[in-house]
This record gives structure tokens, sequence and C-alpha cells, in this order.
């Protein structure tokens, strides 16, 4: 047999994936972003809820305070009633654009 016979391994990866790539690349470019901006979007709004209450949960009881200056249950009831307005809207504009597409 000769050399030229046998398989090149390295040709065989290189094109392999580069297959891979333009498969992902395609892939990609045809998925919606919208979507996965909302989702990143909302996510980031529940962390920041999140980190919030627990530095709140802290103070709390670590520092033995009560809650921040100024801040009481209404006010914090107030600020979740405007974050859940905030995802309505937000899914509403969402459920808008499908229907136009």
């Amino acid at each position: 047999m000769a050399d030229n016979d046998k398989p090149n391994a390295l040709e065989d990866v290189r094109k392999g994936l580069g297959l891979l790539f333009r498969a992902a690349k395609t892939t990609v470019e045809k998925l919606p972003t919208k979507d996965v901006e909302d989702a990143v979007l909302t996510t980031a709004r529940e962390v920041g809820r999140a980190v919030e209450s627990v530095g709140r949960t802290i103070e709390r009881e670590v520092f033995g305070g009560k809650d921040r200056p100024g801040k009481s249950d209404d006010t914090k009831t107030d600020e979740t009633d405007e974050a859940k307005a905030e995802d309505a809207k937000a899914e509403a504009k969402k459920d808008d654009d499908a229907q136009k597409s």
C-alpha cells in the first residue's frame, strides 16, 4: 500500500470541524434572537431583585437593623408591582411581534 492510500487523519479532522462550524453558523443565523434577548433581560431583572432581597435580609439579620431607611413594605410591594407590569408589557410586545411574523 502506498502512503496516498491511507486516510489523512489531520485532513479529516480539518474537514469535519469545518463542516461543524458551518452547520453551527447556519443554525445560529436562523435562530430568533428576540426571545433570547427577552429571557436575558428578565433573568437579569430577577437576579437584581434576588440580590437586593439578600442584602436586605443580611442587613436585618446580621446588623440588627430594620430595612433600609425610606423603604417600607408598601414601597417593596410597589417595586414588585412595577416589575410585574414591565414583565407583562414585555410579554405583550413579544406576543405582538410573534403575530406579525
